[in-house]
């Protein structure tokens, strides 16, 4: 059933492939039904898109684009590295939450997709770790964290944080994703053993 026409046609297009994609995942999702969705007629697509792959990629930078610049401003926004961390954290796991279709799309269709949209998938990637760098370094400069190899802890705390949303895909988006977000935040600052007396763990 076409959904309602609000936006231009491009804008729409997007929105409609976003959900389907999200919903059906981007191979079983047809072209007819991204334009019944969004109202136009079959081959307008073509006219904004030559072809589906490249729709996707148009999607992930739509996505990008409206939000990669909230969560930078976010964490700008907080005193000192501790916080700015949990800001971080708050902010993509919200994003995620506010936006399912979007999680679906980045958490389960990448890894099926083509060469051009693994290349958006990994500046996406590289610019929130990007972020996550940044935190950090400022972290070791500040004595609040040790001197570790900072891209490396950047990398496992994303993924740390990709694993927290794929299971909230994966059990139908069903609670508070947000949720997590403490946990997540002493995980990086304090890890999960203590320290023993003589300085082990």
């Amino acid at each position: 059933m076409a959904r309602k026409r609000v936006g231009n046609k491009r804008e729409r297009i997007i929105a409609a492939a976003a959900r389907l994609f999200g919903e059906k995942g981007y191979h079983d999702t047809t072209t007819a039904e991204i334009a019944e969705s969004a109202g136009v007629a079959a081959g307008t697509i073509y006219i904004y898109f030559s072809s589906k792959e490249e729709l996707l990629v148009a999607v992930f930078e739509e996505f990008l684009g409206r939000h990669m610049e909230r969560l930078r401003e976010g964490v700008e926004a907080e005193p000192g590295p501790e916080k700015k961390l949990k800001r971080l954290l708050s902010l993509g796991l919200q994003l995620m939450q506010d936006n399912p279709d979007s999680a679906r799309i980045f958490l389960s269709q990448l890894r099926q997709s083509t060469k051009m949209i693994t290349t958006v998938a990994k500046r996406s990637s590289r610019a929130y770790k990007d972020i996550i760098e940044s935190i950090l370094d400022e972290g070791v400069s500040s004595g609040l964290c040790r001197n570790v190899n900072v891209p490396a802890v950047a990398s496992m705390l994303f993924g740390a944080w990709q694993t927290t949303v794929l299971e909230w895909v994966a059990d139908g988006c069903s609670y508070d994703l947000t949720g997590h977000t403490e946990e997540l935040t002493q995980f990086v600052l304090y890890g999960v053993c203590q320290e023993s007396e003589g300085g082990g763990v």
